[in-house]
């Protein structure tokens, strides 16, 4: 009875495991506190931004791939070169299928993405959570 139970404890952590590689795939990620955002950065080079959709009242969760960690890089020095803009200041990137708009407001940027085939989505990223991601 015993070597059952440690046999089927065995079975179940290797499965256990299996599964957490096969879901996440990635060599890191980097989750804010609030749960809404995260940076994953593939073993393939592929970075993924994996936001909650604010327009939506459901689980909508949105990704915006970057071919790479300069792309993301790119696009995170745009996110903060927006935090310190004044009031109101907007920009658009325009990044493969995506067309985002970075919106300046207190404390912080309201981002809109426009996808091809999506309908659109928002996020609003304050100066804590981009502290939390800015360590790529």
């Amino acid at each position: 009875m015993k070597t059952q139970i440690l046999f089927i404890s065995f079975l179940l952590f290797f499965s256990a495991g299996q599964a957490q590689t096969k879901a996440t795939g990635a060599d890191k990620v980097l989750t804010v506190e609030e749960g809404n955002l995260s940076i994953s950065i593939q073993k393939d080079g592929k970075c993924y931004f994996i936001y909650q959709n604010g327009m939506s009242t459901k689980k909508d969760e949105r990704n915006i791939v970057f071919k790479n960690k300069q792309d993301i890089r790119s696009f995170e020095k745009k996110i903060s070169k927006a935090l310190s803009a004044k009031d109101g200041t907007s920009d658009i990137i325009i990044y493969k299928s995506y067309k985002i708009r970075l919106l300046t407001e207190i404390g912080g940027v309201f981002m809109i993405v426009n996808e091809t085939g999506q309908s659109q989505s928002t996020l609003r990223i304050s100066k804590e959570m981009y502290g939390q991601v800015d360590t790529l």
